[in-house]
């Protein structure tokens, strides 16, 4: 048995390459990889723009599996057992993990994206306690755990609440996900901005009653109070961070949820006069993995017509170079790891 992993050797560069398979030690478990999905910053480390993840690693943290092995202290797990994986590996000792936040863990190793290998290889070792059971999910649609998770805490970070506009920007995976939860959770209005068509267009079939607009149709006037009660910005560039800022209300939160670049010329003065709360989000923790995992199994609105393409593990590298290529005709993108 080996383990075939594709490594980011260099920008734009996956190398194919075989690796020992580990055994678990006693609060771990052997996964057996299925399927793994696509993120967008998995793209942006291939391009060679995420500020923290770098060449020399297995990339891949949204991923499925079941289990080949386990260590002898493992009790809520068996073998065979289909499940996902939280990919924060933490501390426990810091500040922040003892403090209940510990997806911003002093030491945040991230699994794919930092130190450790991730989801597109054939095998791999997980600390049991980061791995969740779902049996009665179509493996599929439990791909989609992860990026939904980091919806659900997008959400649970800001002030929304029943009743609420809110405007978000940017429909591609994670946009459309904070959607999906801002509907799911009875906002009053809900106002998504984006460029393409068809990412607009998927957005209304799921969430019938949503507004879509292109980001030169965005007015003020589409809300009952001067402006959204909350703003969710979910690209990460300077042009949508000060369109954020430009039609938040006064006194509103703005929860970041993409991933800017190092340097940015947000328009942090209107941040001041303006009195806007400018929160950041990263990933998730514990509870918004299983309200995630919830989510996924009441299967309340069609989550499979967000996968739009699945690849073979072979022909990974080809996967990324499509999705920059056709932009337009690609949205969540699965590889088959195992050749299901």
């Amino acid at each position: 048995m080996k383990n075939m992993g594709w490594l980011l050797r260099d920008i734009r560069r996956l190398e194919l390459i075989e690796t020992p398979i580990e055994h678990p030690k006693d609060n771990e478990v052997l996964l057996e990889v299925i399927y793994a999905g696509i993120c967008g910053s998995d793209l942006h480390a291939y391009l060679g723009e995420h500020p923290f993840v770098k060449p020399g690693i297995v990339l891949g943290h949204e991923f499925v599996g079941k289990v080949i092995e386990k260590g002898k202290d493992v009790e809520n797990l068996e073998v065979n057992d289909f499940v996902v994986v939280e990919p924060s590996l933490t501390c426990g000792t810091c500040y922040n993990c003892t403090h209940g936040r510990y997806n911003i863990c002093k030491n945040l190793d991230v699994i794919g994206c930092t130190k450790t290998n991730g989801g597109f290889q054939k095998y791999i070792k997980i600390p049991a306690h980061k791995v969740y059971k779902i049996n009665d999910i179509p493996l599929k649609r439990a791909v989609l755990t992860e990026p939904l998770a980091v919806a659900v805490h997008g959400v649970r970070r800001s002030s929304f609440k029943p009743g609420d506009e809110v405007l978000v920007i940017g429909s591609g995976p994670i946009g459309l996900l904070t959607t999906i939860v801002l509907y799911l959770s009875s906002a009053k209005k809900i106002v998504l901005v984006d460029v393409l068509d068809k990412r607009l267009h998927l957005a209304k079939t799921l969430c019938p009653g949503i507004i879509t607009i292109k980001p030169e149709e965005l007015n003020s006037n589409l809300f009952t109070q001067e402006g959204p009660d909350l703003v969710f910005e979910c690209v990460g560039v300077d042009q949508t961070i000060n369109m954020a800022i430009e039609y938040a209300r006064k006194g509103t939160d703005i929860i970041l949820m993409g991933v800017p670049k190092e340097i940015s010329t947000a328009k942090l003065i209107y941040i001041q006069d303006r009195e806007l709360n400018l929160k950041g989000s990263l990933m998730y923790t514990k509870d918004d993995y299983l309200i995630a995992i919830d989510l996924l199994r009441k299967n309340q609105l069609n989550y499979e017509a967000l996968i739009t393409h699945l690849y073979p593990f072979d022909k990974v590298s080809e996967a990324f170079e499509d999705i920059l290529k056709y932009k337009e005709e690609y949205f969540k993108v699965i590889i088959d790891i195992k050749g299901e």
